[in-house]
């Protein structure tokens, strides 16, 4: 893999979506890439294609200049998946939730049917963008699908230092039995974090970007206090796992951990 070439917008045209729209430019002139913006709409209305370009020079300037516009109608999960898959985009950029329509429906249900179905990263932009990203967090449970996490992070962001966070869980009845019960699970989690970084076979320059952290206790609270710090600008999660990971990052747990996630989050798919 390698930086995006490609990048999807969803909009709904409007100011309010100046968000996701900026990210997209930022990320669009740091990779180099083509945007595109797409605009869903309810099949029963016409779409008329000369306003819809109006509204976007109105609303977003001479930054739509150089950007292509594809308008399709549907379901916005499903339309959002297959028209990134038919322009072979590499990053699907959406925005966060506030009212209930095309352009604020990512943070339920609808954004687990988007990340299941669609091939590419979703990025749900929360924050207004100023720089482009300098500190990035992904949680890991060390499986497959985090090792995909991690490996798309070092792409996309080539240079930027990322955080690799990993919590392992010591059961109270553990703690009753034995005082070295904690002991023996944190070098249990050290072996499987040096397994896993082995196993990425990662390079001398990105395995130096990378700073592991393990700490004891639950993933959403430890990944919670870490974004609470300010030090972080995104957070990247891996679409399945094992344990409990699979509902932190696909299913009726997404909108709660990007709900409280008070920067953007990238969603990554594991390849087939």
């Amino acid at each position: 893999m390698s930086v995006p070439k490609q990048i999807l917008v969803a909009t709904d045209l409007t100011a309010r979506g100046d968000r996701p729209f900026a990210r997209a430019k930022l990320l669009a002139d740091f990779w180099g890439a083509g945007r595109t913006l797409l605009f869903v709409n309810s099949p029963k209305n016409e779409v008329d294609i000369a306003k819809v370009e109006a509204l976007l020079l109105r609303n977003y300037g001479k930054d739509a200049e150089g950007c292509n516009l594809a308008v399709n109608y549907g379901k916005p999960p499903e339309v959002i998946a297959d028209t990134a898959s038919q322009l072979d985009s590499d990053l699907i950029i959406v925005g966060a939730a506030r009212h209930n329509d095309i352009s604020d429906f990512f943070l339920g249900t609808a954004v687990d049917n988007l990340v299941h179905h669609a091939e590419a990263p979703v990025l749900i932009v929360k924050e207004r963008p100023w720089a482009n990203y300098d500190r990035i967090l992904v949680a890991t449970d060390f499986s497959d699908f985090s090792a995909q996490a991690l490996r798309t992070a070092l792409d996309f962001f080539p240079g930027v230092e990322i955080d690799f966070v990993h919590a392992y869980h010591v059961a109270y009845e553990a703690w009753l039995k034995s005082d070295g019960v904690a002991a023996e699970m944190l070098t249990d989690a050290e072996k499987e974090l040096q397994d896993f970084m082995a196993a990425m076979n990662l390079s001398v320059s990105d395995q130096a970007r990378v700073n592991p952290h393990l700490v004891e206790g639950d993933l959403h609270q430890s990944v919670h206090r870490m974004l609470d710090t300010g030090d972080f600008d995104l957070l990247v999660l891996g679409t399945h796992g094992r344990s409990g990971f699979v509902m932190a990052t696909i299913g009726s747990r997404a909108s709660e951990m990007m709900g409280w996630s008070p920067v953007d989050v990238l969603m990554v798919r594991k390849s087939a």
